[in-house]
C-alpha cells in the first residue's frame, strides 16, 4: 500500500485472491504511469515471509503484488 500511495493519487485499490494454499494481494495506485521508485519495500515483503513479490507498471497506474502461503 506504501508503494502505491507514494505515487500521489487520491484512489488505492487492493485486490485479494487465494488458490492452492495461497493468497494474492494486488496494490493498484491508479496513477498515470511513472518511473520505479525504490524497490525497498520489495525486499521488506520478502523479508516478512511473501513467497513472492513484484511490482510493474501500465497505463492504468503502478501495481504492487505479493504471494504469501497460507
Amino acid at each position: 500500500m506504501r508503494m502505491a500511495a507514494a505515487d500521489g493519487g487520491r484512489q488505492v485499490s487492493v485486490q485479494l485472491a487465494d488458490q492452492g494454499q495461497q493468497a494474492l494481494i494486488v496494490a493498484l495506485s491508479h496513477r498515470p504511469v511513472r518511473p520505479v521508485v525504490d524497490g525497498g519495500a520489495l525486499l521488506e515483503l520478502a523479508g516478512l515471509g511473501a513467497a513472492s513479490c513484484g511490482m510493474d507498471t501500465a497505463e492504468d497506474g503502478r501495481r504492487v503484488w505479493a504471494m504469501l502461503d497460507l
